[in-house]
């Protein structure tokens, strides 16, 4: 059942007033406490919650306080770059050149069933998803993380708790990319797929995370108890629960009815009526970005007037402004804030209407003769709906497709001949998420034997060998791809998140999830 509420609630739809005694936003501090549940609001659906197979942000909120990384980031700063902490693993080195890696893994650790984390349970991870020898290969695991073990030659343990990665060139990323949600390797539990099967372990997750998986609900919720194994700092919360409301209205006034205490995805029109009710709607620069990818199996793109013309054509400033109330930074830069070769300086097309209709007008386009679809998730319909009028300004027709995200996820990967642009969301702190980017680019088509010189350039940076040389690298590459306009970089979202009066702790870090573990519920109000 519900806790009481601890504050008096008089809701009228958005326009909330919130009467709270002696209340300021983000809860009135004290010493903390433990106990309580703690309910989450989710904007999508999580997927299983296999590390290995998971993708949306909304997936690893979750899973991440089951399964654990050998590498963390800190989750404490608010900008910048996070740093890197140890997790699983306490210290990591690699070879001159960054070939080789070594890690010593963190002893005393337990899964939730009490069996023991070792190299041993390392290695089956490892092989999981990377040695088609292994009994439980698992060919889903093996596709999400071939981005980055692609190259890997060989893996093996060192020791009882000392693990070796062997990569075929220099990948001085690798500690980072393992701090990052998907794609990557959080450590599950192989005595699970080991009884369960590869299918089943989404299903019976175990890990050695601060939280134990007790039961989900598809379409409703997913709930977690707190582990009392957990060999790192004790979590405050006995409960986590996850609850599923896409509907961003209906997210918002749970939130204000006290029925969840924090929420994701914050529609931007809420966030001043949240504020002046008491609730707590953190200003961040999570290390994400939204940006519009061009669909390239439909040749009208193929052409890079058009594509330029289209950046030339889309006011960021005004789209900040004007569907995200300011609460968004424009974005001129592939590389999202807060990765460690981001810089806020850099440029690619400027506004400038006129060029983008002289551009289309080269290409071959008169006013209203370019039409393509516009693909996006639902809870992007506002963006669609201002893309779709701004486009028309420089004579462009669109044409909205709006589906929920699994079917949206579907189309573009399998898109229609007519489709053009669809809306996405992604970023990474580490420089390698340009490589982990480009590739995205190419699943909507993009061929890189098109762009030798882009392609050439993250190759170079991918596998640099000079630790002092390989951000630079990075900048190098992200402005040959942005020359040739291969993608439209639009914002980054600065109120992701809210919490309720009661809330305490709650950090809103500058990468693209959160701890709950320090978060704890003040009394009553």
């Amino acid at each position: 059942m519900r806790r009481n509420k601890r504050y008096t609630l008089l809701a009228a739809g958005l326009a909330a007033v919130v009467l709270l005694t002696g209340c300021s936003a983000g809860g009135n501090g004290g010493t903390p406490v433990d106990g309580g549940e703690f309910i989450s609001g989710l904007y999508l659906e999580p997927r299983g919650l296999d590390p290995h197979r998971q993708t949306f942000w909304e997936t690893y909120r979750v899973s991440r306080n089951i399964f654990e990384p050998l590498v963390g980031e800190d989750l404490t700063a608010t900008t910048g770059v996070p740093g890197l902490v140890p997790v699983l693993a306490t210290k990591w080195e690699h070879s001159a050149g960054g070939r080789v890696w070594n890690f010593q893994l963190r002893e005393g650790v337990t899964f939730h069933d009490d069996s023991p984390f070792d190299a041993a349970a390392l290695d089956k991870n490892v092989r999981r998803v990377w040695d088609r020898s292994y009994e439980f290969f698992d060919e889903e695991s093996a596709g999400r993380v071939q981005v980055w073990f692609d190259n890997l030659r060989a893996a093996r343990p060192t020791g009882t708790h000392s693990y070796t990665f062997e990569f075929d060139k220099p990948f001085l990323g690798f500690p980072r990319i393992l701090a990052q949600s998907m794609y990557t390797l959080p450590i599950g539990n192989p005595a699970v797929w080991e009884k369960y099967g590869n299918n089943g372990f989404a299903e019976h997750p175990e890990g050695t995370g601060p939280y134990r998986f007790e039961s989900r609900a598809i379409g409703d919720r997913i709930v977690l108890q707190r582990n009392p194994g957990y060999w790192g700092t004790r979590p405050r919360l006995d409960t986590l629960t996850f609850r599923v409301i896409p509907n961003n209205q209906t997210r918002v006034a749970s939130l204000l009815n006290g029925e969840v205490d924090l929420v994701s995805y914050v529609p931007p029109d809420d966030v001043e009526s949240l504020e002046n009710a008491g609730f707590d709607v953190p200003a961040g620069t999570g290390a994400e970005l939204v940006y519009f990818s061009f669909n390239r199996k439909n040749p009208v793109f193929d052409d890079a007037r058009v594509r330029k013309a289209l950046i030339h054509g889309l006011n960021r400033d005004a789209l900040a402004k004007e569907v995200y109330n300011g609460y968004a930074t424009p974005q001129y830069s592939f590389l999202p804030p807060g990765n460690e070769a981001f810089d806020p300086a850099v440029r690619d097309f400027p506004y400038d209407p006129d060029r983008a209709r002289r551009l289309l007008a080269e290409a071959g386009y008169g006013p209203g003769e370019l039409r393509f679809g516009l693909v996006i998730d639902v809870a992007n319909e506002n963006v669609g709906q201002w893309l779709q009028a701004h486009l028309k300004e420089i004579g462009v027709e669109v044409d909205i497709v709006s589906l929920d995200r699994v079917n949206y996820s579907s189309r573009i990967r399998n898109p229609q001949p007519g489709d053009g642009l669809s809306i996405d969301e992604f970023g990474e702190t580490n420089a390698e998420w340009l490589h982990n980017g480009y590739t995205g680019l190419q699943n909507r088509g993009l061929d890189p034997a098109e762009h030798p010189q882009v392609t050439a350039a993250i190759e170079t940076a991918l596998h640099a060998p000079d630790e002092g040389a390989r951000i630079g690298l990075w900048k190098q590459a992200e402005q040959k791809l942005r020359n040739e306009a291969l993608v439209i970089p639009a914002v980054n979202l600065n109120r992701y998140y809210a919490t309720g009066p009661n809330v305490e702790g709650f950090v809103f870090p500058a990468t693209n999830w959160y701890d709950l573990s320090p978060v704890w519920l003040s009394g009553t109000r």
